[in-house]
């Protein structure tokens, strides 16, 4: 396919599993129509974010998770948005509380589906000491064949290790992709320099140029369940160019039409590109690998 045109979702988000659901399928038929082959939404779209577990543990957010959790692919709503997507002719990447296995374990998922169905599945590797008593977390980074490229997820947390985009790009991914729910500082920074914002950007551009690969974030537009998100839904080339955004803090939707082979290859014929995979050193990041204890503690 020589363009992809990419929507990436600033949702409003809601704890209502059936308006989650019904909002989903709508705006899957917006991005639709307006030409999308791939749309993305945020971090445990489907169910929402738990917010209080940014910063705290809440056992009726907990109790909610653990309610609502579903499995991937059969669960009733994530059959929803990936029949609707296969009826589109799209494909999507949302969040979902995922119900595991027999035990009772669940995970904050990633779920990608295409116009052939149910494609495959990410369970966030990072998962922050708070989210802990909720989701288990995941050990694996697959990358998937699409029609579209080779697409990788990670999740939120998961773009503050630059380990976790050059794994997924190693694993030879075409496009990197991240629902997250990412905060206005839990609400308490200058509205107008919003330091959480720029952090954003950074790290967003910095996997995107470091690894010469697309990048695209989907994040929560305002306010959910008492805290504010920073909205910022973006799409980002491999130069670390941002190619199209929602802006800060209110509900939206990106879309651009991009070259994803053609991109590629323009930032690895640039300035650094494929060097930066070609000049590792892997054997010298023992630290890094585990093998030589690292110096600071956590």
């Amino acid at each position: 396919m020589p363009t992809v045109t990419i929507a990436t979702v600033a949702l409003k988000g809601t704890h209502d599993l059936e308006l989650s659901v019904k909002n989903h399928l709508s705006l899957l038929e917006d991005a639709a129509a307006q030409g999308a082959d791939l749309v993305v939404f945020p971090e445990v779209s489907l169910q929402g974010y738990p917010s209080s577990s940014l910063t705290a543990i809440d056992p009726a957010n907990i109790a909610e998770s653990w309610r609502t959790a579903e499995a991937v692919p059969d669960g009733p709503n994530v059959r929803a948005v990936l029949d609707r997507a296969a009826e589109l002719g799209v494909h999507v990447i949302f969040g979902v509380t995922e119900l595991g296995d027999a035990t009772g374990a669940v995970y904050n998922t990633a779920v990608l589906g295409g116009p052939d169905g149910f494609i495959g599945k990410y369970r966030k590797v990072h998962v922050a000491i708070t989210e802990q008593v909720t989701w288990r977390r995941g050990d694996d980074w697959p990358v998937f064949d699409t029609a579209l490229g080779r697409i990788g997820m990670l999740i939120c947390y998961d773009k503050m290790w630059p380990e976790s985009a050059r794994e997924l790009t190693l694993r030879g991914a075409d496009i990197l992709v991240m629902p997250t729910a990412w905060p206005m500082v839990f609400g308490e920074q200058d509205a107008e320099t919003n330091p959480f914002a720029e952090l954003y950007r950074l790290y967003d551009r910095a996997r995107a140029a470091e690894n010469s690969r697309w990048f695209v974030s989907s994040n929560y537009g305002g306010e959910l369940g008492g805290a504010e998100f920073v909205g910022l839904s973006q799409i980002v080339d491999p130069g670390g160019t941002i190619v199209a955004t929602t802006g800060e803090r209110t509900p939206g939707m990106a879309i651009a039409t991009v070259d994803v082979k053609g991109g590629i290859a323009a930032a690895n014929a640039g300035l650094f590109g494929a060097r930066l995979i070609r000049d590792r050193r892997p054997e010298t990041y023992r630290a890094v690998a585990g093998t030589l204890p690292p110096a600071i503690d956590a």
